[in-house]
C-alpha cells in the first residue's frame, strides 16, 4: 500500500481519539515539536506502529540548501514503519476558514542516508467538526534516487487555501524501511501556519458602497 494512502486510512481509525489542543494564532507554526529538539512528547503514537525517535547531528549529513537547525533531528526506528501524530483545533477561526480566506504553509526538511530506500512523509489532513477528511496535502517522501543517494536533509514546500468545514488540521510525519528497518529516514524543521486573512481597506468598502448605492439608483428609475 502507497504510505499516503495507509495514512489516510490510520487518520480516519484516530479520528475520535483524545487530542491535547493546541491554541491557534495566524503567523504561527502550529506543528508541536516541530524540531526535535524537545524529543517526541507533543506527538501521539499509532496503535502497533512504533514512534519515531530524535537523534543527534552527525557527519555527514548536511540540508539542502543550508539553514539553521538544532542539536537533534528525527529518525525512524529499527521497525519498517514508524509513525506519530498530532492535531490541533481550528474552530475558532471557523468564520474566516468558511468565507474561503485562510490560507496555509507546509514546510519540512526530509532526507535519509546515502543509498538506503528508507523515506519519509509528512501528511496533514483538513478535518471536518466529525473527525472525517475533507482534503490533505503532503511532503515527500524523499526517495533515494531524489536526493541523489547523499545523506541529506532536502527542503520541502507547498501551500495553499485550508478547504471550507475545516475544524481541526492532524499531522501526521512517518518513516518508512522498506528493508524492514526505518532508522535511516530523516526529518527536522516541520513548519505548518496560517496566513492573516486580508481586510479589506476603508477606501474598498467606499468604493462597495458607492456601487451599492448606484444599482439602488438605476433600480428606482427603472420602477417608475
Amino acid at each position: 500500500m502507497k504510505l499516503s494512502a495507509l495514512l489516510a486510512s490510520l487518520t480516519l481509525l484516530t479520528a475520535f481519539a483524545p487530542v491535547g489542543a493546541h491554541a491557534t494564532a495566524y503567523e504561527t507554526n502550529l506543528i508541536a515539536s516541530s524540531d526535535a529538539e524537545s524529543g517526541t512528547s507533543a506527538w501521539n503514537a499509532i496503535d502497533t506502529i512504533s514512534m519515531f525517535q530524535t537523534v543527534a547531528y552527525a557527519d555527514p549529513l548536511f540540508l539542502y540548501p543550508d539553514t539553521a537547525h538544532g542539536a537533534m533531528h528525527f529518525a525512524g526506528s529499527s521497525s519498517a514503519l514508524s509513525a506519530g501524530w498530532q492535531q490541533v483545533d481550528v474552530s475558532d477561526k471557523a468564520a474566516d476558514i468558511d468565507g474561503g480566506r485562510v490560507a496555509f504553509k507546509l514546510d519540512a526538511y526530509l532526507g535519509g542516508v546515502g543509498n538506503q530506500e528508507d523515506n519519509t512523509l509528512l501528511y496533514v489532513s483538513f478535518l471536518d467538526a466529525s473527525g472525517i477528511e475533507i482534503n490533505h496535502t503532503e511532503l515527500g517522501p524523499n526517495y533515494v534516487d531524489l536526493r541523489d543517494y547523499y545523506t541529506v536533509l532536502a527542503a520541502f514546500h507547498t501551500n495553499g487555501f485550508v478547504p471550507e468545514q475545516t475544524r481541526a488540521i492532524r499531522f501526521d510525519l512517518s518513516m518508512e524501511g522498506p528493508d524492514g528497518n526505518s532508522s535511516g529516514a530523516y526529518a527536522d524543521n516541520l513548519h505548518f501556519s496560517l496566513t492573516t486573512p486580508a481586510v479589506p481597506e476603508p477606501q474598498s468598502y467606499a468604493l462597495m458602497l458607492a456601487g451599492l448605492f448606484a444599482v439602488g439608483a438605476v433600480a428606482r428609475r427603472r420602477a417608475r
